[in-house]
């Protein structure tokens, strides 16, 4: 049980499944979420499939769980075990175990689940649940949407040939996934690169390269116009401002992350900061 002290975001969630099916489950849930003090189940998650249909001219709701029948409960192992003991999970509520662990427990951190539950409420529709395949994990890039209905979305870039942006995976190990809508390429931040090829069979470290030569070079001529005018145009300023918020949180490794810090502290100077301010914001802004 979980004491005053304690910070609930640190208990884990744990991954179960339902052998029924059954939604009715979802009212015990809540009542025991209720009485977390006493039953030590803070909170729960059920990803539902929601089908709308029209029958005898009303706008009606159906609503099943999804393939996996999944639950996530916040909570001790303890405390979910006791939970077990009373109907109706005694019969149909069972943990997932992982593949190299019969007994075991697969458990997720709270800002996993914030995030894809995050990810789900800002859909239109339908939501469609899917189990990501380990390429689909390793291929793409770590970003984050700056902007718009899903800013803040952190997940795997699902990219397109011959397309710029993508649509975000938001996942839950290989467990559980959603995609959003496609993202434009300047609504991204990129936070890391994969290091896994890409589609086209380019390597992490072409890939890091191309990009900061091409930061490097749109910081270079920011800092001649500064240099030349003295100041920055208006539109030149919002496309540097753009640049730090879409590549300053990239995290590089060795040369290039070199090359990468260039770039930004270019950028910083081109927009007139002072060098105390260029120390601070460097400081915060890079990983």
């Amino acid at each position: 049980m979980v004491n005053g002290n304690d910070n609930l975001e640190s208990l884990p969630w744990l991954v179960m499944y339902s052998n029924s099916g059954e939604i009715s489950m979802l009212d015990f849930l809540e009542s025991k979420r209720a009485e977390c003090e006493s039953t030590g189940i803070y909170d729960y998650y059920v990803p539902l499939d929601v089908t709308r249909l029209v029958a005898d001219g009303k706008l009606v709701e159906r609503k099943r769980l999804i393939a996996g029948n999944y639950i996530f409960i916040k909570g001790t192992r303890e405390d979910i075990l006791r939970l077990r003991q009373e109907p109706p999970f005694d019969a149909s509520l069972r943990f997932l175990h992982p593949s190299s662990s019969p007994t075991g427990c697969i458990y997720f951190p709270d800002a996993e689940i914030q995030m894809l539950r995050l990810t789900v409420e800002k859909m239109d529709g339908a939501v469609e649940y899917f189990v990501p395949s380990s390429k689909e994990l390793v291929v793409g890039d770590c970003v984050r949407v700056l902007e718009g209905k899903f800013a803040g979305i952190t997940g795997v870039l699902e990219s397109v040939k011959g397309h710029e942006g993508g649509r975000v995976i938001v996942h839950l190990g290989d467990i559980l996934a959603v995609r959003t809508p496609r993202i434009s390429a300047d609504n991204i931040q990129l936070l890391d690169l994969a290091k896994a090829p890409d589609s086209q069979g380019k390597s992490y470290t072409s890939r890091a390269y191309k990009k900061v030569r091409v930061l490097i070079a749109d910081s270079e001529r920011l800092l001649e116009e500064k240099e030349d005018t003295g100041t920055l145009s208006e539109q030149s300023l919002a496309e540097a401002n753009h640049l730090l918020l879409r590549f300053s949180q990239l995290n590089l490794t060795g040369k290039i992350r070199v090359l990468h810090a260039q770039a930004i502290y270019n950028i910083l100077v081109a927009i007139g900061e002072t060098e105390s301010e260029r120390f601070l914001r460097f400081k915060n802004m890079l990983p």
